[in-house]
């Protein structure tokens, strides 16, 4: 276990419904990944100064069984393992205070140079080899829909910026969410959740996001420049 800390739920981890929000619990996941890494030298500073490298988290899923309340305290328990090659997953449960199990993610990873932007394998970083190999997850390749029900251009702006000068991972969530409004996400409770990460963008390009729905799932995507650079399925309960 490279992180196991007891979180509170403020208000900066809420939505509108007073619950744990669907964004900010893909924080809960970057947080244990990053602040995990850190403990062996090996997150962003570490395999910068080592490696002149950085990760880049390429795929995501969660299933969340309960969301917990405003002023509620969860466990949040983090390992990662690999294929020792290219893939890293970063697996993360987060359990209440009776012991449930509250949701539960991977996330793939890998390490890209800083100079190429190509993936570097994992024997030449100085991430340490994991306890064990088995267990590495694996994605769904799902089909995205042609065609759009709903669509909105955004810009991308200063604050959807991470430290790579790229979009933040989270932050396309919350472009993509933005195609439900309000009383839709009441309405409905997320049971599973997976994106793809395909492209990088950058401040002031100009992005189209897309929605489509099949009964209880919705597909959602972000293009730019006529290519696909992030795309997510919903299911909802």
């Amino acid at each position: 276990m490279f992180y196991d800390k007891n979180l509170y739920i403020g208000t900066d981890y809420c939505d509108y419904t007073v619950k744990l929000g669907t964004c900010q619990t893909f924080n809960f996941l970057q947080n244990a990944m990053i602040d995990g890494f850190e403990v062996y030298d090996c997150g962003n500073r570490g395999l910068g100064n080592k490696c002149n490298a950085y990760w880049a988290v390429t795929k995501t899923k969660i299933h969340i069984y309960n969301r917990p309340a405003w002023g509620e305290t969860v466990n949040v328990r983090s390992d990662y393992l690999n294929d020792g090659k290219l893939r890293v997953n970063v697996k993360t449960q987060a359990f209440g205070k009776d012991g449930s199990l509250l949701f539960g993610g991977v996330q793939e990873l890998c390490v890209l140079d800083k100079a190429t932007h190509r993936v570097k394998r994992l024997s030449d970083t100085c991430l340490p080899a994991p306890e064990t190999n088995e267990g590495v997850a694996s994605f769904n390749k799902f089909i995205i829909p042609e065609k759009a029900d709903y669509s909105y251009t955004l810009t991308v702006r200063s604050q959807h910026i991470d430290m790579s000068r790229h979009v933040n991972n989270i932050e396309y969530v919350r472009m993509a969410l933005d195609l439900f409004t309000v009383d839709e996400l009441c309405e409905k409770e997320v049971d599973n959740i997976e994106v793809h990460y395909i492209g990088e963008c950058r401040e002031s390009e100009e992005l189209i996001c897309n929605r489509t729905d099949d009964g209880k799932t919705s597909y959602l995507w972000i293009i730019k420049e006529d290519k696909k650079a992030f795309e997510m399925k919903i299911e909802f309960k």
